[in-house]
C-alpha cells in the first residue's frame, strides 16, 4: 500500500523515504492553484476591521491511478453556522433521465465535462482570514491571508459557487433556469443541420456539467470554459 500523510512535515518526510517528490509535487501544484483565493498581508499588518479568524489545512490523498493528490480545506466546522441555505445546486436525476431521453430521440450531441477548481471561481461571501503556516511558504508564516474565494471546507461555499454560477449562466451566457428544476437551463437556438429551432440545455450537478446541444462542446470549451 502507498502511506499517506496527514501533514506537510510527513509529506516530505515519506518523499525523502520513497526517493522522490510526489507528495511535495502534489502540494506544490494545490498551493499554486488555492493561492488565488488568499490576498496576503504584509508582515505585521492586521486583518481589515469585521473579519473574524478561521484556519485550515492540507488533506492528502492518492487517486486511481496513483497519482499523489493534496487540497488546502477550510475548517468550515470551526466557523459559525449560516442562516440560510448553504449547499450548491443539483439537478434531479428525473431531469437528467428526461433530457438524455429528448436528446436520443431528436440526435442532440451530449457532453460532459467537470469545473476544475470550482469553488475559487467564486468571491466568498464570509469575512474570515487565517495566519500563514508553513504551507504558504517560509516566507509568509505567520502573515495575516484574507480568504476572497470560496474554499472547500467553507459552510457557504457551495452557496457562494452556485449563485456565481447561476449568474454566468443568466447575465452572460443567456441562458434560462427552469422553473421545475433551477439546476436546468435552457437556451433557444437553431440546428445546425437545417436551422429549425430548437433549445439547447445545460445540466449543473454541483461542479459536473452537461450539455446537450448541436455545439455542446463549443459550449463547454468557449462559454462555460471561459
Amino acid at each position: 500500500g502507498i502511506r499517506v500523510p496527514r501533514t506537510l512535515k510527513e509529506a516530505r518526510q515519506l518523499d525523502r523515504i520513497n526517493g522522490n517528490n510526489c507528495w511535495e509535487a502534489a502540494y506544490e501544484k494545490e498551493m499554486k492553484n488555492v493561492g488565488i483565493a488568499f490576498r496576503i498581508l504584509e508582515e505585521g499588518q492586521p486583518p481589515p476591521p469585521g473579519y473574524t479568524k478561521s484556519s485550515g489545512h492540507l488533506v492528502f490523498d492518492v487517486k486511481m491511478d496513483f497519482t499523489r493528490k493534496a487540497r488546502w480545506v477550510k475548517d468550515g466546522h470551526k466557523t459559525a453556522d449560516p442562516e440560510t441555505s448553504s449547499y450548491a445546486g443539483v439537478v434531479s436525476k428525473e431531469s437528467i433521465r428526461v433530457l438524455l431521453t429528448h436528446a436520443a430521440l431528436h440526435d442532440i450531441p451530449v457532453c460532459a465535462a467537470d469545473i476544475r477548481n470550482a469553488y475559487l471561481s467564486a468571491k466568498s461571501s464570509e469575512k474570515h482570514y487565517v495566519v500563514c503556516g508553513l504551507e504558504f511558504g517560509e516566507h509568509n508564516v505567520g502573515k495575516v491571508a484574507v480568504i476572497e474565494r470560496a474554499l472547500y471546507g467553507g459552510k457557504v461555499a457551495g452557496r457562494d459557487y452556485w449563485h456565481h454560477l447561476r449568474k454566468i449562466m443568466h447575465d452572460k451566457l443567456g441562458f434560462t433556469s427552469s422553473r421545475g428544476d433551477p439546476d436546468v437551463w435552457f437556451r433557444e437556438a437553431r440546428r445546425t443541420t437545417d436551422g429549425s429551432p430548437y433549445y439547447e440545455y445545460v445540466l449543473i450537478y454541483t461542479d459536473d456539467i452537461l450539455v446537450i446541444s448541436d455545439n455542446a462542446e463549443a459550449i463547454l470549451r468557449n462559454e462555460l470554459g471561459s
